[in-house]
């Protein structure tokens, strides 16, 4: 099995590479990043047997590079795909933010219908998933995740900042979004009602940023006195993980 991983060395790409090479034994990643050579992307597309898209940019020097990278990009990609008559899925990552009407969003609204309508113009097998807030190991600090920004400070000793703490926010855990991307390898997971995927209700993770600011403080102060943290909620014991993982 080759696997195709765009944005391989971002947040997402990254776990999803550790986890297929802990699971499968005849796994082979195509890589590609920012750094490699566009020539290699050719060569990825004409042998992949499954397409995993997480290339992306979230705050651009430039809001031109949204559209660039968000939907041309990716556009380019289905046209290689298409080349060679690959008839390998392809699996795009998406946001909550898609129809918020900002640069961004545009830009993820414009690459979902481009894949739908390659899916249609194909009948490859196309996968949609529109992520919330994602958090976990190897997020990186005042970027992808509040989550990773607290840890973060809280094992330099630095002040959390938080303008509201009464606001309310969803999260994924990385864990479980990769363990649904896997499933998508053998097309056993069916999308929601509107054709996008989502996780399942109990992993959607509902907290005030009040809250996750004294669950952290908690667990750090348990991890300097070396002291393992009480976990009451489904939560607690994934922010620790991810805490732990800031330590190192």
């Amino acid at each position: 099995m080759k696997v195709l991983i765009t944005g391989a060395g971002g947040f997402i790409g990254k776990n999803l590479t550790a986890k297929l090479n802990e699971i499968f034994d005849d796994v082979v990643i195509y890589y590609y990043d920012i750094e490699t050579p566009e020539e290699d992307l050719d060569k990825f597309a004409k042998e992949c047997d499954f397409v995993y898209n997480f290339a992306a940019v979230h705050r651009p020097k430039s809001e031109d590079e949204f559209d660039k990278v968000n939907h041309k990009f990716f556009c380019g990609l289905l046209d290689l795909l298409k080349k060679y008559n690959n008839k390998c899925p392809v699996l795009y990552t998406s946001s909550i933010q898609a129809d918020n009407g900002t640069k961004y969003g545009e830009s993820k609204i414009a690459a979902e219908k481009a894949l739908i309508e390659y899916g249609k113009e194909t009948g490859n097998r196309i996968v949609i998933y529109r992520l919330t807030n994602t958090f976990g190991r190897w997020a990186t600090p005042n970027h992808h995740s509040v989550v990773a920004t607290f840890c973060y400070n809280l094992v330099n000793n630095m002040e959390l900042t938080i303008s509201n703490p009464d606001i309310v926010m969803n999260f994924y855990y990385i864990d479980d979004v990769i363990e649904s991307f896997i499933t998508q390898l053998k097309g056993e997971v069916q999308p929601c009602s509107d054709g996008i995927f989502r996780l399942e209700g109990n992993k959607v993770y509902s907290i005030s940023l009040g809250d996750l600011a004294y669950k952290l403080t908690y667990i750090s102060k348990c991890v300097k006195e070396d002291v393992t943290p009480e976990f009451k909620e489904n939560i607690d014991e994934k922010l620790y993980i991810t805490y732990l993982s800031y330590c190192k």
